[in-house]
């Protein structure tokens, strides 16, 4: 009794206190928490190479990281190099076979990886000593056998050419050759052509040139004792020779003399890359660092930010827009403001980052949005500091990047000290939106009309033309590129006459149709029926169990998925109506369809756009249909398929596709035709 009579009198008490709290009142924030970091162990050995070390029993593992910190560097006729000698490293050493290397590394469970800039290695603890003696033999003793070259040599390539169509790709190429220039380590690129009279001695120079201890640290993390490594690591590397390689001398990037656009013709283009960029003098110990940091936080650091809100949120132009302010010891920093987006709104996405740039550097963020976003960095900072890899990597960036002592010790407390007025004084300073360049790659046929005439300050910007290498061209004539005589009706035409002929086509009262794919390790039959009747029967079976279903009948339909029935309706009624057809291109109007040339994968193709969301692409040789894109709104976002058609064989004399490969995300699934009976018998309850 006299226990509960207390308890009774502690919960009085408490409660006397929470009435006194006003609970309508923001607490105010607490003063910035002082960061307690451990300073690495370290040593330097006499041929340069900086050796730091983090102990952390907590568990029986082990990581190292070796950087080179070189200054960039300008490859020019060797342009491939790099690439080479990053493949080729860790193919074993001179003192052990790429096969027993492997298998050793596999045998204890450890990784091993190489860079032309390092290498890095972890395991459980009892192996490290072996492992980090692999890791320094295969590094400082490099196994270069020409078999190897050569076989990488031709992988380098293919990726080349495997490249060559991807916009992304293109799009970062020629924003870097523009900004930074073709004399520039970070704007030139691997060539084939470079590539190609590459031999094995390249290489070795390469290596003997920029693989060197002078430039070199060691970071060790994980449950060691600093004196067994520094005895071990000392042993391993002391023997490492070399010198530090000459700074290539190299003319700072320039901003544009005023905002314009620099458009990248990229005919296979289904979206367009877009970004808007400059640069400035921000570095790491330059005083609007923090505030800079914050403010594009703000602008563009994630879902919460505005280039997200606006361009996704809001508009749906995209799946996500961004921005990154990069620094560089070396260069000038670099802030990007960038999206990929729908074809269709390419220019509204120009006008929405360079109003959102406008409006960062002329209008104060709002305190919330500086709270926001200050707290986003706060949590992200003292969650990173349980990671004792952060705390050799913080150390790192002190000694290779010049800054002071306390610069991460006092991290938070400059975070916390940026006002609002802040933000907009760097701002207004560093983001050079007078001088910035918008870069655009994208399908210029369908795209670049409106975008000549964005005009986000009153005036049209001046626009310039550029192959996907980088080399400035004229305008592109899109009106040019048709042959003569060539129009959207001798398109159809000659289709129809490639797969059979029109009169053949329109015989077919109906079509029955089974494939089979394999996704997620799973078999998937489809079974599709269609007549001339606008009536569609398409159910997707696993394992013997229809998982999905869609049917058509005329002016009704509906899909079944889950369990869940859903009537069709509206425009996705009527376009569901149109794809019932057994043959989509009868009936259609060539009146009302564009025609363009396009590139289906190396292949030159005729594009009819059927519609405002759909295009059908023709093969300019054989007039088979090799491509279906159609643009989807899925949950607000623009989403664009595509179907590739191959493998054509006769039925009953006409041609069909037997193989059809759909982009589903990120996968790409193929579906082959096990099956195809044309004027069948076909179950009308199919339909109901």
């Amino acid at each position: 009794m006299k226990k509960l009579y207390i308890l009774y009198i502690a919960l009085f008490s408490l409660s006397g206190v929470a009435a006194q709290i006003d609970r309508s009142v923001q607490p105010s924030p607490g003063p910035a928490p002082e960061i307690q970091l451990d300073e690495p162990q370290s040593f330097t050995l006499k041929n340069g190479m900086t050796v730091l070390v983090v102990e952390n029993h907590k568990l029986p593992r082990v990581s190292v990281t070796m950087n080179i910190d070189n200054p960039p560097i300008f490859e020019g006729d060797l342009a491939g190099a790099n690439d080479l000698l990053g493949s080729m490293l860790g193919k074993g050493s001179i003192n052990i076979a790429k096969n027993d290397f492997e298998e050793e590394v596999d045998f204890m469970g450890a990784s091993v990886n190489f860079s032309a800039s390092g290498a890095s290695a972890a395991s459980l603890s009892r192996y490290f000593p072996r492992v980090l003696e692999l890791m320094a033999d295969a590094a400082l003793n490099p196994n270069f056998l020409n078999e190897e070259f050569e076989k990488e040599k031709e992988k380098l390539i293919e990726g080349i050419k495997s490249n060559e169509k991807n916009v992304s790709v293109t799009a970062r190429r020629v924003e870097n050759l523009i900004t930074y220039g073709a004399n520039h380590p970070y704007g030139e690129y691997t060539k084939i052509e470079t590539v190609s009279k590459l031999n094995l001695e390249d290489v070795k120079k390469y290596y003997a040139s920029n693989y060197n201890p002078k430039n070199a640290y060691l970071v060790i993390i994980g449950d060691v004792d600093f004196k067994t490594v520094k005895k071990q690591a000392s042993k391993l590397f002391k023997g490492w020779k070399g010198k530090a390689p000459n700074a290539y001398a190299f003319e700072p990037a320039k901003n544009s003399s005023e905002l314009e656009v620099h458009f990248t013709e990229m005919s296979n283009a289904v979206q367009s890359e877009v970004s808007v960029g400059f640069t400035n003098s921000i570095k790491k110990t330059h005083p609007d660092y923090f505030p800079m940091l914050l403010g594009n936080s703000i602008l563009g650091g994630g879902g919460e930010a505005r280039l997200f809100l606006n361009l996704r949120e809001d508009k749906g132009f995209t799946y996500g827009s961004y921005s990154r302010l990069q620094t560089n010891k070396y260069t000038r920093a670099r802030l990007r403001a960038f999206a990929s987006v729908r074809n269709a709104v390419t220019d509204s996405s120009v006008v929405e980052l360079v109003k959102e740039l406008e409006k960062i550097r002329t209008e104060e963020v709002t305190q919330k949005e500086l709270d926001n976003a200050k707290a986003k960095y706060v949590g992200d900072f003292v969650l990173a500091l349980e990671k004792p890899q952060t705390i050799a990597r913080y150390a790192l960036s002190i000694r290779t990047e010049n800054l002071p002592e306390d610069f991460y010790k006092t991290y938070l407390q400059k975070i916390n000290a940026v006002t609002v007025a802040d933000i907009l004084a760097a701002t207004k300073k560093h983001v050079k939106l007078d001088n910035a360049r918008i870069f655009v790659t994208g399908k210029g046929s369908e795209v670049l009309e409106s975008l000549e005439q964005v005009a986000p300050f009153g005036k049209p910007l001046k626009v310039s033309y550029y192959d996907q290498y980088g080399t400035p061209t004229e305008r592109p004539d899109y009106s040019s590129q048709l042959p003569e005589g060539v129009t959207s009706a001798s398109i159809l035409e000659n289709y129809f006459n490639a797969i059979g002929g029109l009169e053949k086509l329109k015989s077919i009262t109906s079509k029955s149709e089974v494939s089979h794919a394999t996704m997620q390790g799973m078999q998937l039959e489809i079974v599709a029926k269609k007549t001339n009747q606008q009536q569609s029967y398409l159910a997707v079976s696993v394992m013997g169990n229809v998982m999905q279903k869609q049917v058509v009948n005329k002016d009704k339909g509906y899909t079944e998925a889950q369990g869940q029935h859903v009537d069709l309706s509206g425009a996705e009624l009527e376009e569901a109506v149109k794809d019932s057809q057994i043959f989509a291109e009868i009936g259609l109007d060539p009146s009302n369809i564009n025609v363009s040339v396009a590139d289906v994968n190396g292949v030159a193709a005729y594009e009819l756009a059927v519609s405002a969301t759909k295009s059908f692409f023709y093969d300019q040789k054989t007039f088979l249909k090799i491509k279906i894109s159609e643009t989807q709104e899925i949950q607000g976002n623009a989403v664009t398929q595509e179907t590739l058609l191959g493998d054509y064989k006769a039925v009953d004399g006409i041609l069909f596709p037997h193989k059809t490969t759909q982009s589903l995300g990120p996968q790409a699934v193929d579906f082959i035709t096990q099956s195809i009976e044309l004027n069948g018998t076909i179950d009308a309850a199919d339909f109901n």
